[in-house]
Order: structure tokens, then C-alpha cells, then sequence
């Protein structure tokens, strides 16, 4: 959310319209997760509209302290939680404190996330494809896949790709046994 955009003005106008037609618990002062969620989606669907297609986990919480009523978003481990959301719905890609907004690749090299399972320690091993994967389809069983964690970084290269249900075997195998924590956040 670089301030460097014109037209981040509207987009925080628009956001903040939202912010005020939603209701807080009265407990903690937070919107329900699923507001929440539709206030994050908002926020990635705006930059997206403006062009911008990556953003930091960083920028997105700043901005939420920033806009006036994004307070009541939560803090930064809600705001992760609301991000590995939109990622596990293909809405973001997350990759060591970026967030790619749309179907854009990261972990293993080039390529698009099909799957994610997590590990012993809570990092995940990404299966990727070379192509999107559309939406309520299962993938064609020759489709070519690779892996990659993303807490130990061992991988089966995109170089050594194998039909897609074998890939998802290793990938299984290998959360089962992995027991390396998730990335730190970008310091940005």
C-alpha cells in the first residue's frame, strides 16, 4: 500500500466505508473473522485494481494502523491469520513477508501453488504446477508438479518434476515428517 499512489486517497476512502458500516464485538473492540476477512479482501482487491500487485505484510499492517477504524482488524498475528486465509483460497500468494495479489507464483521457483500442507512445526511444503490451477477441477493425473517447504527449503525441483499424485505423496510424507517452524515475517 505505498503511499506513492495517487489514488490510495479513494481506496482508503472506500475502505473506510467499510470499516463504518461493520460492528465490533463489544468485548475486544475486533471485528468478527469473517469481516475482518472481507475487509482484507477488499484492501487486495483495491491495490489490485490500481495495478499493484504486490504488497509487504508489513505495508498492509501498517495501513491497518493507519486507517482510521482498521484498528478493530486486530493485531499483526490476526492479520497473518487473515492473509494464510486468502492464500489457502488462492486470493494472495505469501512468500517470506510478500504478499502477491492473484494467481502469482512463489516457493519452488516459477509456477503456481496447487496445495499447501503443513508441516510437524507449522511451515508449510507448497505443491506447485506449472499452470493455474482452475477452480473446482481436479487436475489432469499426468500434470506435471514439483514441491517445495517452506520452513527446511528441501524441495523437488521444477528440473525433476513428476505426475502431480506422486508430487502430493512426497509432499505428504514430507510434512508428516518435517519439523521446521514457518518463515519469520519480512523486518519491512
Amino acid at each position: 500500500m505505498s503511499v506513492d499512489n495517487p489514488r490510495i486517497p479513494a481506496v482508503n476512502a472506500a475502505l473506510e466505508k467499510l470499516l463504518a458500516d461493520l460492528t465490533p464485538d463489544p468485548f475486544d473492540g475486533r471485528l468478527r473473522r469473517d469481516d475482518a476477512y472481507t475487509v482484507v479482501l477488499a484492501a487486495l482487491d483495491h491495490l489490485e485494481a490500481l495495478g499493484q500487485r504486490r504488497t509487504t505484510v508489513g505495508e498492509l499492517y501498517i495501513w491497518s494502523r493507519v486507517i482510521p477504524g482498521g484498528e478493530m482488524l486486530g493485531g499483526h498475528d490476526r492479520l497473518m491469520t487473515l492473509l494464510e486465509q486468502a492464500a489457502d483460497h488462492g486470493r494472495i500468494r505469501l512468500d517470506h513477508g510478500q504478499v502477491h495479489i492473484g494467481d502469482a507464483p512463489t516457493g519452488g521457483g516459477p509456477g503456481h501453488i496447487w496445495m499447501r500442507q503443513l508441516t510437524k512445526g507449522g511451515a508449510h511444503v507448497e505443491l506447485i504446477g506449472d499452470q493455474p490451477w482452475p477452480l473446482g477441477t481436479d487436475a489432469h493425473h499426468e500434470a506435471p508438479a514439483w514441491w517445495h517447504c517452506t520452513g527446511c527449503r528441501e524441495n523437488r525441483g521444477q528440473a525433476e518434476a513428476m505426475y502431480v499424485y506422486a508430487v502430493r505423496q512426497e509432499v505428504a510424507d514430507h510434512a508428516a515428517k518435517c519439523p521446521f517452524l514457518p518463515p519469520l515475517p519480512d523486518a519491512s
